[in-house]
């Protein structure tokens, strides 16, 4: 197999924690693993050295902190950064993560112009925002310059079909099966108790409210729940006034931010995973949670279903009743978690880090080689 030059580029990358982050570094890694050489170009943060290697990847980070009053966009010095870091750093390919990503998108035109090849990796879906539309028409500006695009589920996919006619490849985001994880028991009394556990980013996106409204419904009829909320956000402290409120903090666990190895050991003590998110384009936690054997309910119709057959090996509902009723299912049946959580786990190679890396390899020698080959 040939050996390439690659920069992978992102806003989203460590030391933030998410799908995106994890999924991107671990590509690298593997990557650089098989022999290629990678690079991962990214923003800086303070305290953060510029220049670092991690896991056989080296790690730039542009200079350039956020324009004042957000977070998302930086001071045009870091985007010049970037052009003149892919100018003079001899890339045979460039592969920018996230259509969301302005580091990414402006790596996607500087790449054009400076005549290196493209691969986009679409981590994402429109969803059912107000903005959906003009969603859809910066997508079909921006795919415009790109030689291909990977999209990391087929409700991606299909997704990406609405922007672009290029070529169009679905690899799948993986897990590690080398993943350390750190037991700790968790810092609440289990004893008894059901544990389900929930693990997203506390954002409207991800439907993490639904969870706090279905409690009550739920503690009605089972008394012994408790809910592990993992993760943080902008919802978290709203989620967990609520919470207070309705008086069932005895019941509810938030984690806020924690390393993804305690993730992985508070995954371990969980006897039901719900992710209530409908516009979830892949859903690395999911497979988190089948990896530490702990059941799934999840949302249909997203990136989720490829990796849930419904009444399979985990649930996927239609409606949030089904989402309550299916929760029910599995709280009243423990034979049927074990069941779901066995049947799970085999279909894990499917989400092998080696095997979406030769995928992704592949890709790249038909874009090096169709770009080269028709310029000539």
């Amino acid at each position: 197999m040939e050996k390439y030059k690659i920069a992978l580029i992102s806003d989203w990358y460590f030391p933030k924690v998410g799908g995106i982050e994890y999924s991107m570094h671990t590509l690298a890694k593997t990557l650089s693993m098989h022999g290629h050489k990678v690079s991962v170009i990214t923003r800086s943060y303070p305290g953060v050295p510029q220049y670092s290697i991690k896991d056989g990847v080296s790690v730039i980070r542009v200079k350039g902190s956020p324009l004042p009053g957000q977070q998302r966009f930086l001071t045009p010095s870091a985007y010049k950064e970037l052009f003149s870091l892919l100018k003079n750093g001899n890339y045979e390919i460039v592969n920018p993560h996230g259509l969301d990503s302005p580091m990414g998108m402006s790596a996607l035109l500087a790449s054009r112009k400076l005549g290196i090849p493209v691969i986009v990796t679409n981590h994402s879906l429109v969803g059912n925002t107000p903005y959906r539309q003009l969603l859809y028409i910066a997508g079909r500006l921006l795919l415009r310059y790109a030689d291909a695009v990977i999209a990391v589920s087929s409700a991606v996919e299909k997704d990406s079909r609405l922007m672009t006619k290029k070529p169009i490849y679905r690899i799948f985001n993986g897990i590690d099966s080398e993943d350390k994880i750190i037991k700790i028991p968790l810092p609440v009394d289990t004893k008894g108790k059901i544990v389900i556990v929930t693990v997203a980013r506390m954002t409207k996106k991800k439907g993490v409210q639904n969870i706090i409204d279905l409690a009550p419904l739920l503690l009605e009829k089972y008394k012994n729940l408790l809910f592990l909320m993992i993760g943080d956000g902008p919802l978290r402290e709203k989620l967990e006034r609520i919470v207070e409120k309705s008086g069932l903090s005895n019941n509810f666990y938030f984690t806020g931010e924690i390393s993804r190895e305690k993730v992985l050991g508070y995954l371990e003590q969980a006897d039901i995973f719900a992710l209530p998110s409908t516009n979830e384009a892949f859903g690395v936690s999911i497979l988190e949670a089948i990896s530490r054997k702990v059941p799934v309910v999840a949302m249909n119709n997203s990136g989720v279903s490829d990796i849930i057959k419904n009444g399979i090996n985990g649930y996927l509902a239609d409606s949030l009743e089904e989402f309550l009723f299916y929760l029910e299912n599995l709280i009243e049946t423990p034979a049927l978690r074990t069941s779901f959580a066995e049947e799970a786990i085999r279909g894990l190679s499917n989400y092998d880090w080696n095997w979406i890396c030769e995928q992704t390899s592949k890709v790249y020698t038909s874009v090096i080689y169709e770009k080269y080959h028709n310029n000539h």
